[in-house]
């Protein structure tokens, strides 16, 4: 695979092994001695390993954190961050995948919008194996400026309404599918996307000639719902960049019908990407653009749920005062929501929900002091108790969570035991998101490899993700 950032690899492969005479640093020893070098330096612990320096050298991530950059230079004996290939955000947006452009993004107006949604899932039909060959995610400026047009007004620059007004029933089609197509994901059902892509482009399609009227906007809604379904299936099978462009263009088509909880919901999944990519700051920016746009009108569960995004970039920042107040924020939002009140989109968003993504975070920031790992463990304890057994992919993420936070704490035996049930839930063939957080479980459980229960399961973790 093609190296993107061939300037820290090569800073990396100019300083000698400390293991291996005769051979270059490897990715392993490049972790062990930033993180040495934060403890000396900062009092701090902090967990980077070589799965993230590689996809630093990749260009997955662009722009590490302060803390990393730092001791990156002073590990490999470099002045300047621009030797390590690291510049500030807003200076490298990559668009291109494979050498095909992508749609870049127009005004905030409702045909512009269309017009982009529609180019979107085209060129990810057309493009689509293309795009996991990995072009660099944006990152800074480069994707949170563009956002901007969040906070305020849709231009002036309506659809052209010819003669495509929709029926009623039409409308009422449209939503029966998207639900089935909701129901599919949440349930780990063998959805494809291509069939989540064509319909995508056939509703914006649509949306060219429609009206302003309120059918109209039911059906922006729904291009909306289906730009998330799509990025969330492009982020599980790894191609990042598009996953940006679908969750932006949901967010764009959301605002576009007048729906800004559901553009809210769209921007706490960009945010999300960026924390699952190691990019703290870009997912705190995005977190926030999603509060202020939705400061007046937000429903105790959309508030709850925007806290804990909040919360999780703090934990990965290891700013704990800050995590802190947002996880009491989202505690006591959703301690005040009535179910029933709340749009259909964030129904799931339950107490299992919330108590196994503070216990996920929890587990973020016992990276940072690992006192807060037995806290991971009660929420994730919970969460399972409280979970629909029906949400059988979120429960499988709650056990690998629980599981690494047991690692944490030095419980081997019982780290093993909780993994092996979320096994079952993997399929081999579309490992997804739950595939990269079993391989991170695998690589965490490596000092304790002599543990016959652990090493059992990490045999079987490396067969079923087929890893060498």
């Amino acid at each position: 695979m093609r190296e993107h950032n061939a300037s820290l690899r090569a800073a990396r492969k100019r300083v000698p092994s400390r293991v291996t005479p005769g051979e270059y640093m490897t990715r392993a020893e490049l972790a062990d001695a930033v993180n040495a070098w934060l403890w000396m330096n900062t009092g701090r612990r902090f967990e980077l390993d070589d799965h993230l320096i590689g996809k630093w050298e990749r260009g997955v991530v662009r722009y590490p954190i302060r803390e990393y950059r730092a001791a990156l230079r002073a590990v490999l004996a470099v002045d300047t961050d621009d030797e390590l290939g690291f510049r500030p955000p807003g200076t490298r947006e990559v668009d291109t995948v494979a050498g095909e452009a992508m749609p870049a993004l127009g005004p905030w107006a409702r045909g512009t919008i269309v017009a982009e949604a529609s180019a979107a899932a085209e060129w990810d039909l057309i493009n689509r194996r293309k795009a996991l060959r990995g072009a660099a995610t944006v990152v800074g400026a480069s994707l949170v400026g563009p956002m901007s047009g969040w906070l305020e007004p849709l231009a002036d620059a309506p659809l052209p309404s010819r003669s495509g007004a929709f029926a009623l029933t039409e409308v009422q089609a449209l939503e029966h599918l998207v639900a089935t197509f909701r129901e599919w994901r949440s349930t780990g059902g063998g959805l494809g996307r291509t069939a989540v892509l064509g319909q995508l482009s056939d509703v914006t399609e649509r949306l060219r000639d429609a009206p302003a009227e309120g059918l109209t906007d039911r059906v922006f809604l729904v291009a909306a719902e289906l730009a998330k379904i799509a990025a969330s299936m492009a982020f599980d099978g790894g191609a990042h960049r598009i996953a940006q462009q679908h969750y932006v263009t949901s967010a764009r088509l959301a605002k576009a019908g007048g729906n800004p909880s559901f553009g809210a919901v769209a921007l706490a999944a960009l945010a999300r990407q960026s924390f699952d990519l190691g990019v703290p700051e870009d997912g705190l920016a995005v977190v926030q653009l999603a509060q202020r746009g939705t400061r007046a009108t937000a429903t105790p569960r959309l508030s709850a749920m925007l806290a804990t995004r909040e919360a999780w970039g703090h934990a990965q920042l290891g700013d704990v005062r800050r995590f802190r107040t947002a996880v009491e924020t989202a505690e006591d939002a959703h301690a005040t929501s009535d179910p029933a009140s709340e749009p259909q989109w964030m129904r799931g968003f339950d107490t299992a929900e919330l108590v196994g993504t503070i216990g996920a975070r929890y587990r973020d920031l016992a990276r940072h002091d690992r006192r807060y790992a037995r806290q991971a463990v009660a929420y994730l304890g919970r969460a399972l108790e409280r979970r629909d057994p029906t949400r059988t992919r979120n429960r499988a993420f709650d056990l690998v969570s629980l599981s690494r936070a047991h690692l944490l704490i030095g419980e081997p035996d019982q780290a093993a035991a909780t993994v092996r049930e979320a096994l079952p839930h993997l399929d081999p063939h579309r490992p997804g998101r739950l595939g990269r957080k079993l391989a991170e479980w695998h690589r965490e459980a490596t000092p304790f490899a002599t543990v016959a229960a652990v090493a059992d399961v990490r045999e079987q973790t490396r067969i079923t993700l087929g890893s060498d």
